[in-house]
């Protein structure tokens, strides 16, 4: 009489119950690992977006990316770093510090096998595997799954301010890595989890050394470290539980020789020491750093500096309604992603996917506590303990997918399509290109034409620093530039003079002389441009259309 169902349902179709129990495993299993989870489909339509989608504008966007390609290039030709300006007439045999020379040459190989297909397939994999992974940090950090998806979807809206296929996107994937990292050391509860894994503390010095050869972001992440050692530190000294303080005080000593041996790693670059003083120069010039955009203090007109507003209320509206205690190190974090959004918007992405980190699990927690609140509406009670228990178990269920198949198969199938040149059969689905209605390709097409044709020429070009590193990309090494947006090679000297003269301030015409130019390519609408045309006893226009103006010297 107490037969089970198993037994009825093995019966009734002959097959052995053994049989039966253990074919469901495999079946589950299969599931689990070939149905996608909601952090693949995020990082699918991330990828596509900026692959080929409505995202595709932004990584060539920035000219900038022009002579990294050329770089890369010059160092697989002559399998050595450049030491002086290559690009420039300017600056000729001038020292350059090309400090990003690996994510350069890992452009010059993606350049040779893919052309820009494959530059932009390389940033789509990077940002669409930076912000996948900020969502599952989010969810394992007791984020609920639709407000760590509405967090990140801020955060990928903020970043879009600085979308562009140069090596700063390593930088945010670094920094993320170095915050999970830290908050694992500083969560390791040895007494129920045993030794601390031994990779970690040598994570941080490995990670620096190939950080400081691919971004100069490297300087965040010790930022982080430093952190996370005071805060250590700290804690040590107001543990009131001894065993507790004297487990705190090791941690704190181990993240100090974690941050000496990050920081020494910085040092194994071609450059050396040099590298660190050139950059702090560089940083510390007032005059380029109040001029420079990219390092200008954002100025919220934007949808990605308005994206950046809603997280700060987010994280003020948290503070004031957390009753948790909030670490240190988590304060310390928010101040520095707070100063770091305020001072620059290039580093909007990287302190966006800070706060919303810190922010989510307390501003979840705020939520779900309105469940249990006595004095809160009913109806208000039974939706947010309908909403927590459905988020709840789409989170759960969302963390037991981890076979990411379809992300793996996505990135091999584009890259073969890249190899391709963009094509698939006879359709071409890729096709990355500079935007002719902001970079000036045809002007270009022009002055290549004119140096093959009777005339041939190899005077420098002057344009704005905007278009160099298209100029470049295009021109090298028939013709060089006279100025980019190298701005730390120039320096604040040379900017000036340029900012003199492309704004038609007291002595441009000084500034056009010295520099010696004789071939002006300009934007249509531009100061010089229509100071130029004044001066038609000196200069022609000998090619001119809607985004720029050829003029040539007489």
């Amino acid at each position: 009489m107490g037969i089970s169902a198993n037994v009825i349902h093995c019966f009734h179709t002959n097959v052995p119950p053994q049989q039966s129990m253990t074919s469901e495993k495999p079946r589950s299993s299969v599931m689990r690992f070939l149905f996608p989870s909601v952090r693949d489909i995020i990082f699918l339509f991330l990828f596509w977006s900026i692959l080929a989608g409505p995202l595709s504008n932004r990584p060539l966007a920035d000219a900038d990316i022009g002579w990294h390609i050329r770089t890369g290039e010059q160092i697989l030709q002559t399998h050595s770093l450049p030491r002086t300006d290559p690009f420039s007439s300017t600056m000729r045999g001038q020292p350059w510090f090309a400090w990003e020379w690996l994510y350069d040459l890992v452009l010059g190989i993606l350049y040779r096998a893919c052309g820009l297909n494959g530059v932009v397939w390389l940033c789509a994999f990077i940002v669409a595997g930076v912000f996948a992974l900020l969502l599952s940090q989010l969810l394992r950090r007791g984020t609920g799954l639709l407000l760590a998806i509405a967090l990140m979807l801020l955060a990928e809206a903020a970043s879009t301010i600085h979308l562009y296929a140069r090596p700063h996107i390593v930088s945010w994937l670094f920094s993320l890595l170095w915050f999970v990292a830290l908050e694992k050391w500083a969560g390791w509860n040895q007494r129920e989890k045993g030794k601390l894994p031994r990779w970690l503390p040598w994570f941080f010095p490995a990670s620096a050394l190939l950080w400081v050869n691919l971004h100069g972001g490297w300087l965040f992440g010790i930022a982080l470290l430093a952190i996370y050692t005071f805060a250590a530190w700290v804690e040590s000294l107001y543990e009131a539980d001894a065993f507790v303080a004297l487990r705190v005080a090791q941690r704190a000593r181990a993240m100090a020789v974690a941050w000496l041996g990050s920081l020494a790693a910085t040092l194994v670059n071609p450059f050396g020491w040099r590298l660190h003083l050139h950059i702090y120069r560089y940083l510390s010039d007032r005059y380029l750093m109040n001029r420079i955009d990219e390092f200008r203090a954002p100025d919220f007109h934007g949808w990605a500096e308005r994206c950046f507003a809603v997280i700060i209320v987010l994280v003020l509206i948290t503070f004031v309604r957390s009753r948790s205690k909030l670490p240190l190190s988590h304060l310390l974090i928010v101040l520095l992603a707070l100063y770091a959004g305020f001072y620059s918007s290039r580093n909007l992405p990287v302190s966006g996917m800070l706060l919303v980190l810190v922010v989510g699990p307390m501003l979840w927690s705020n939520f779900t506590s309105l469940a249990d609140k006595a004095g809160a509406w009913r109806w208000l009670r039974i939706l947010t303990t309908r909403f927590t228990n459905f988020s709840d178990r789409m989170g759960d269920q969302e963390m037991q997918l981890r076979g990411h198949v379809w992300p793996i198969a996505a990135v091999a199938f584009a890259f073969a399509i890249c190899l391709q040149g963009g094509w698939l059969g006879s359709r071409q689905l890729l096709r990355a290109r500079f935007d002719p209605a902001k970079m000036p390709i045809a002007a270009v097409s022009y002055l290549q034409s004119e140096a093959q044709g009777n005339r041939p020429s190899a005077e420098p070009v002057f344009s704005i620093d905007g278009w160099g590193g298209y100029l470049i990309y295009r021109m090298y090494p028939q013709r060089k530039v006279i100025v980019d947006d190298r701005h730390d090679l120039y320096g604040s000297g040379r900017v000036r003079q340029y900012l003199i003269l492309i704004q038609g301030e007291s002595g441009w015409r000084s500034v056009l002389q010295e520099w010696q130019i004789r071939t002006a390519l300009r934007p249509a609408d531009s100061t010089l441009t229509n100071l130029l045309r004044e001066l038609p006893q000196a200069w022609r226009v000998t090619y001119e259309d809607k985004v720029s103006v050829v003029f040539e010297k007489r």
